[in-house]
């Protein structure tokens, strides 16, 4: 089925294919990079992805012909907070924002940190932040635009750990996911997975540690590392897990 966010970067890029000039989209999910890959492959350009911060989990999109520069447009912002009264979660910033009648393509990764907030958002709409933005919940908010990216670490993920009996793509998704392993193979032959930004159908590709499995809808898995067997054979298996944020 043909979603509206195919159709905007399908759009994109044939722009930069009939222009033969980059053109910087909106923001998408990390899981979603090989749907505008494709897109870029079918205009016939190229594709390029910057969240802002390393490990990003929203990613802003560019296409561009062979031979020209990717162009990315990103704003961060500050979001601070007096916590002696309240402090705002993650959900609480999301809403408010949401509230404020935008949409989720216009923003990257909002991260919490000590005592306040951050955000990557295309420079438009993080220019009415500082004058629309005001309260999260109950916790009133002071919001400004930052000179340069704040100092973030890589995010962590959830970990999840187990034991596997194979290194298989669909043994680490039921894992990661808490499927069966029917359900995960259903999930991979339907086309909803990916492995480093490429789809793949293949239900027994054998998946290395460090590499990215992403699921549509869903978010992201990575094997951060794997075991010997154990006396039963089974392989212990630490993973990471990366839910979509809504």
């Amino acid at each position: 089925m043909v979603t509206m966010e195919d159709l905007w970067l399908r759009e994109c890029a044939v722009r930069a294919a009939k222009s033969q000039r980059a053109v910087t989209g909106r923001f998408i999910p990390a899981e979603d990079v090989p749907r505008a890959v494709h897109e870029a492959r079918e205009a016939g350009v190229l594709a390029a992805f910057d969240g802002g911060r390393e490990g990003a989990e929203r990613l802003q999109v560019c296409f561009y012909p062979e031979g020209e520069e990717p162009a990315f447009d990103l704003q961060w912002v500050r979001i601070g907070w007096n916590a002696r009264f309240s402090a705002p979660d993650h959900r609480d910033l999301l809403g408010s924002l949401m509230a404020l009648g935008t949409d989720r393509s216009w923003m990257g990764d909002l991260v919490t940190a000590d005592g306040c907030a951050y955000l990557c958002a295309m420079p438009v709409f993080a220019a009415r932040l500082p004058a629309e933005w005001r309260e999260a919940g109950r916790t009133a908010l002071r919001v400004s635009l930052m000179d340069s990216p704040p100092q973030l670490e890589a995010p962590e993920g959830t970990a999840v750990s187990g034991t596997v009996a194979s290194l298989r793509l669909d043994c680490l998704l039921a894992e990661a996911l808490r499927l069966s392993r029917a359900q995960a193979a259903e999930r991979i032959r339907r086309g909803d997975v990916s492995v480093g930004h490429h789809p793949e159908e293949r239900v027994d590709r054998l998946i290395a540690p460090g590499e990215i499995i992403s699921v549509r809808g869903t978010g992201r898995v990575i094997l951060r590392e794997a075991g010997a067997p154990n006396r039963k054979g089974r392989l212990p298996v630490r993973l990471a897990l990366f839910v979509r944020d809504r």
